[in-house]
């Protein structure tokens, strides 16, 4: 949308004329480019200003997941393991929409990130349902896997499944109250404002996900394992992440 002279007729979208005011406003056909490469970067620098914690949160916990993902899946293809190269990819796969829910997140989207972060739910959910049903491979292969059941499966062995799952649903997934708020594309100005911090806090907690079904599905890659421990060969127990390494995302989440 402009008011400047001198536009090219086919860059031309549609004119608004109030003769009243005589206020003549042009909407041209480069908006989403002008959007994405004029306005995004100056709303990348303010998030990374306001945000800077949570940011460098997720940077590192993303950076302690890529070295186990990266070990792993060479094993894994190394010992041509169906299995675990399958789960492997998944979990690269969740790991790049990590990066491009925040992403969305930075370049001033505050509400679309939860959509992208439930499909890195689901694809972790099923990476614990073929960790526990290794006969399930074909199925899921040929699409015959159930992302529900999956989610179900996963809730049983990680109890914050279900929680994040709900958590996404309730705040972001489906229409609420933050919905009927218009937000347009601007710069972060305060590290309290609602919809950026509730999608931080499921940033982080999805990313906590990500690391804790990682570390499940390459444990024979990981020397000290921060969320489960080997009870014998073939054999492994959760342990629930302690506020230490939850507070900042809890803080986030508890925001209405």
């Amino acid at each position: 949308m402009t008011q400047e002279k001198n536009i090219q007729q086919e860059n031309i979208a549609a004119i608004y004329i109030n003769e009243e005011t005589g206020e003549r406003l042009i909407f041209t056909r480069d908006q989403l480019i002008n959007q994405l490469q004029k306005i995004c970067p100056s709303i990348h620098k303010s998030f990374d200003t306001t945000f800077s914690n949570e940011f460098k949160n997720l940077s590192s916990d993303l950076s302690e997941i890529s070295p186990i993902l990266f070990i792993g899946y060479r094993m894994a293809k190394e010992n041509n393991n169906e299995l675990l190269i399958t789960c492997g990819d998944l979990l690269r796969n969740s790991a790049n929409t990590i990066i491009a829910a925040t992403q969305t997140l930075r370049c001033g989207f505050r509400l679309q990130s939860g959509i992208l972060l439930r499909s890195v739910i689901e694809m972790c959910a099923t990476v614990v349902h073929l960790i526990v049903k290794p006969d399930d491979l074909n199925k899921f292969l040929n699409d015959e896997l159930i992302s529900s059941k999956s989610i179900s499966i996963a809730d049983k062995q990680i109890p914050l499944f279900g929680k994040i799952y709900g958590i996404l649903s309730k705040k972001q997934i489906h229409i609420n109250s933050l919905h009927a708020d218009w937000y347009p594309m601007r710069e972060y100005n305060s590290s309290e404002e609602i919809p950026a911090s509730v999608t931080l806090g499921m940033l982080g907690f999805s990313t906590m996900l990500l690391y804790i079904t990682t570390e499940l599905t390459f444990i024979n890659a990981v020397e000290n394992p921060k969320f489960w421990e080997i009870v014998e060969k073939g054999k492994v127990k959760f342990i629930p992440p302690d506020n230490s390494i939850f507070s900042w995302v809890d803080e986030k989440l508890k925001k209405k």
